[in-house]
């Protein structure tokens, strides 16, 4: 038994949004034969792989799964792409494959349906997001039209040079004006990996000093959303063009 799809997604420890096992909590199996969506019972969905990459399959902590490329390829062109751009952006960032390989792979022919969806998430993919929500952010501006900004930008405290500051999102625009954008995720409250063993006050001042640094050092404004703001699209796009970063045809590569 081979596990795809987002099943295999999981074996590889990609990150991807949990709403997709809301949507569809059945396990994938590959199988090389047969309708790939018929079900031989309710928690198992049969998904179409070709033989031979069947047979190349991999085991990954201690389960057989799809090759990281086969894997991204068939999570790329069954989600929606700017869902889909997580499973991308973790496994370059994690070194799962390089891109130009999984670029390679997703520009040859393929017997199945929206394969232009996956490569064009390949040829988008950087790997620069540190976590899904950020993918799923970068890729909806990329379909709302609005300007692309670099990632993970740092900014050293001139008072303090062993400080250094990253933001999210930074926008340089022609006047010299930079923007920097915040998604505002939960984890950077609660998740001890993130908090240095703060509390919420800790965390708080820790915030308003790192902004007082930004502005210091040129940033004019700090864009700061979560991710329903990003989901409904709107509110992000309307706070990002408050602020001065400009809106206007899309860019991402797999809207036709």
């Amino acid at each position: 038994m081979v596990f795809a799809g987002i099943s295999a997604a999981c074996a590889w420890g990609l990150d991807h949004s949990f709403y997709l096992h809301a949507q569809d909590n059945r396990i994938m199996i590959a199988a090389s034969s047969g309708t790939p969506t018929n079900e031989y019972c309710s928690q198992v969905r049969r998904f179409y792989v070709p033989q031979h990459e069947i047979e190349q399959a991999q085991y990954v902590g201690g389960v057989k799964v799809t090759t990281i490329q086969r894997t991204l390829f068939d999570c790329g062109r069954i989600y929606e792409p700017r869902i889909a751009l997580s499973f991308y952006d973790s496994a370059i960032r994690q070194r799962l494959i390089a891109r130009e390989d999984l670029v390679a792979y997703c520009n040859e022919k393929h017997r199945c349906r929206n394969q232009y969806q996956a490569r064009a998430l390949a040829t988008f993919a950087n790997g620069l997001s540190e976590n899904g929500g950020e993918s799923f952010c970068y890729g909806t501006m990329a379909e709302d039209g609005v300007m692309l900004p670099e990632q993970q930008v740092e900014f050293v405290d001139t008072n303090n040079p062993n400080t250094v500051y990253r933001v999210d999102y930074l926008w340089r625009l022609p006047d010299g004006t930079m923007i920097a954008g915040e998604f505002d995720g939960q984890r950077k409250y609660v998740d001890p990996s993130m908090t240095n063993g703060q509390n919420v006050g800790g965390i708080v001042k820790r915030e308003r000093s790192r902004q007082n640094v930004l502005t210091t050092l040129g940033v004019s404004h700090t864009v700061r959303w979560f991710f329903e703001d990003a989901y409904h699209r709107l509110p992000m796009k309307k706070a990002l063009a408050a602020a001065g970063v400009p809106i206007g045809e899309p860019t991402a590569p797999w809207i036709r």
